[in-house]
């Protein structure tokens, strides 16, 4: 029978950060709005959008929040259960980091995304 992917891990430059099981890794590339004209769609528009990562990380005692904050130029690895395994390139923490009920929410973007 074949094995569905149901959780991944998250490595940062190395370290795996102890994570919750609902990392979203979104590959980027061109988000299409589609243009509306008086008879209906004329066509879209694209729009270049950069690969991110949104994982949850818990709070520990070893856990330090200002290094999390600035992480740049990192490489994030998202690797599946399955065995599937993806590269975050010169990524970076997009957003504040904020401690809230012993976990943090990481955003990353990233300039580039492979398959590994």
């Amino acid at each position: 029978m074949t094995q569905l992917t149901g959780k991944a891990t998250v490595k940062v430059d190395g370290s795996e950060l102890l994570t919750d099981v609902d990392s979203t890794l979104n590959l980027g590339g061109f988000s299409r709005e589609f243009i509306n004209g008086p008879r209906g769609p004329q066509g879209y528009r694209e729009t270049p959008e950069a690969p991110s990562l949104t994982s949850t990380v818990r709070h520990t005692d070893n856990t330090n929040l200002i290094s999390l904050s600035r992480i740049t130029g990192a490489t994030v690895i998202f690797t599946t259960d399955t065995g599937d395994a993806y590269v975050l390139r010169r990524a970076a923490v997009t957003d504040t980091v904020e401690l809230s009920g012993g976990n943090i929410r990481l955003n990353f973007g990233g300039m580039g995304v492979e398959r590994l």
